[in-house]
């Protein structure tokens, strides 16, 4: 099956099991049976425990999950999705099962893939219509160990293109549909693997990372989103590139005793857990990033953070602001993209034999924001370009000084880990959003709003861990970040899981989507603001709006709107 553009099609084999009434501990002493929408819901630690004691099956975990892409189509998480590729590789995990092969550690859990992420048999456009049909020679590295833990790929997410952006709202194939507001945005890039895990209809999915992607969309989503140290987890084959130096895959999750089974899996860095105690627990607590927050989030931080302090977590004030003004000053966005993307991408098409120059992939480019900034770079118009001196000594001798600077910011203060939020705003209307948003009031670029927290960290290599906190005053999920020395993945992991406990918790989104019926598109619009000032209200600060195909309640309620 092809790119779902008007729905996705499944094939569902009944499912004879039926609701458990003492959850899921129940279920694995085989005191309840389960059905498909409990199923569903377990995280993917869950899940491996049913189908690893054999309570279910790989084949009825799969049926469950693609059930339910069938009926939430319209939040438009899938870029592709095979059915019937999806139950036959389910069917021959539970065939190893039953020859007598050990299926361990994940027995057959479905998986979501990124779509700039290589699967064998599967295409991979990375969002971009260019790219439509290419059909990798091979799996990535990452994926291969997927299969070789015995996991199924649950079909290709949708993502902002070519991983351009923080929105996930793309011309090409549709914006993804907030699960919990269906009128507002899902972060970005990872903005499909995050939705298909908040509406259950996978229980983690790999994401990509170079500027927070795996992270602002978990935070505005409800998930947990983690980016490993740069170089832990295997990105350097199979994953449509955008710099060599930032880029990382990672995972979007439900807990954070799942992305430890994942880390455990994909990791080649050192994996010493360690059981924290939270009471004493040390935590730098960089006032720089509290600052400026929406005043729909401050409730849900204010209470994330009293919670910590009354479990005994130490909060320690630092103010790491010299950290952020030389990473501005000396290792700037467009550094890294500007050298090596362009060489990057073109190595991708030429390893995998694609009939298709750098060139004319960028003149296919549908967002029209994204088609600029890649023509910047692919042919380097920019005002003031750096030099290869420049990218020379940012590489060579201001990344190693900051992570210097960094890893000095936790022994001074003698912190485990520090606390920001991920992302200092909830989701907003697709309709205002790109590429302004609104924060208290004021109009500001959306790069600069969403990615405020993750924009040192991802130079620098360090992990992150965005953890959901509950809901903010507006109904809409909200995360806290932990950030850790380079390498030290497990401990963010071990400090995450202690405290994940403390917080709120973020119900599931609604199982009624205003949507159904109707699958998302956008109509671009001219923006005339030009950013500077305040806009007058004869100015368009959005680039979108939202369009509905088909018949359904939010069609109605938007058109009203």
């Amino acid at each position: 099956m092809g790119t779902a553009s008007t729905g996705i099609a499944l094939v569902i084999v009944s499912i004879m099991l039926i609701a458990p009434a003492s959850g899921f501990g129940s279920i694995l002493k085989g005191e309840a049976p389960l059905e498909a929408r409990a199923i569903a819901e377990a995280t993917a630690s869950e899940a491996v425990k049913l189908l690893c004691s054999r309570k279910i099956t790989a084949v009825q975990y799969a049926e469950s999950l693609l059930r339910r892409a069938e009926d939430y189509a319209c939040v438009n998480g899938f870029a592709f999705l095979d059915s019937k590729k999806v139950l036959e590789d389910a069917q021959a995990v539970d065939s190893a099962f039953a020859a007598g092969k050990d299926i361990k550690p994940l027995c057959g859990l479905a998986f979501a893939v990124k779509d700039n992420i290589d699967v064998l048999g599967y295409p991979t456009a990375g969002g971009t219509p260019a790219l439509e049909g290419m059909m990798p020679c091979n799996s990535s590295t990452l994926v291969t160990r997927l299969l070789e833990a015995h996991g199924v790929v649950l079909g290709k997410t949708r993502m902002h293109e070519l991983a351009e952006g923080v929105t996930s709202i793309n011309v090409y194939g549709g914006p993804v549909l907030n699960p919990y507001n269906n009128t507002m945005h899902v972060g970005g890039s990872s903005g499909g693997t995050t939705a298909v895990v908040a509406m259950r209809m996978a229980a983690a999915g790999f994401c990509s990372d170079t500027g927070g992607s795996c992270r602002i969309p978990a935070s505005v989503t409800g998930v947990v989103g983690f980016r490993p140290t740069t170089g832990c987890w295997p990105a350097a084959d199979g994953i449509v590139p955008m710099t060599v130096t930032r880029d990382t895959v990672g995972v979007n999750a439900r807990s954070v005793a799942d992305v430890k089974l994942f880390n455990d899996i994909f990791s080649d860095c050192p994996k010493a857990y360690r059981e924290v105690r939270v009471d004493g627990l040390r935590m730098g607590y960089p006032k720089n990033f509290w600052e400026d927050l929406g005043e729909e989030t401050t409730g849900a931080f204010e209470a994330a953070l009293d919670a910590l302090k009354e479990a005994g977590v130490q909060l320690v004030p630092m103010d790491m602001s010299l950290l952020v003004d030389l990473g501005n000053k000396h290792l700037p966005d467009h550094l890294f993209y500007a050298y090596e993307m362009p060489r990057e991408l073109s190595r991708y098409l030429f390893q995998h034999g694609y009939n298709i120059s750098l060139v004319d992939l960028v003149d296919k480019i549908a967002t029209p924001i994204v088609k600029d900034i890649m023509i910047t770079r692919t042919y380097k118009k920019l005002d003031s370009y750096p030099t290869p001196a420049d990218y020379a000594l940012a590489l060579n001798t201001y990344v190693p000084q900051l992570k210097a600077l960094w890893k000095q910011y936790h022994d001074t203060y003698q912190v485990d880990v520090l606390v920001v939020p991920s992302t200092p705003i909830t989701a907003r209307p697709i309709d205002d959003v790109e590429p302004y948003v609104n924060i208290n009031g004021r109009m500001d670029d959306n790069l600069e709003i969403y990615g405020r927290t993750h924009m040192i960290d991802c130079p620098l290599g360090v992990p992150g861990l965005s953890i959901p906190i509950g809901l903010a005053s507006d109904s809409m999920p909200i995360g806290i970040m932990l950030y850790g020395r380079p390498g030290g993945d497990a401990d963010v992991l071990s400090v995450g899981e202690a405290i994940e406990p403390l917080f709120a918790a973020t119900p599931p989104p609604s199982d009624v989507q205003e949507c159904s019926g109707c699958m998302p598109g956008v109509k671009l619009l001219e923006v005339t603001w030009d950013g500077t000032g305040t806009p007058l209200e004869t100015d368009t600060t959005s680039m979108y709006s939202l369009e509905l195909a088909g018949d359904c309640a939010l069609k109605g309620a938007h058109a009203a709107a």
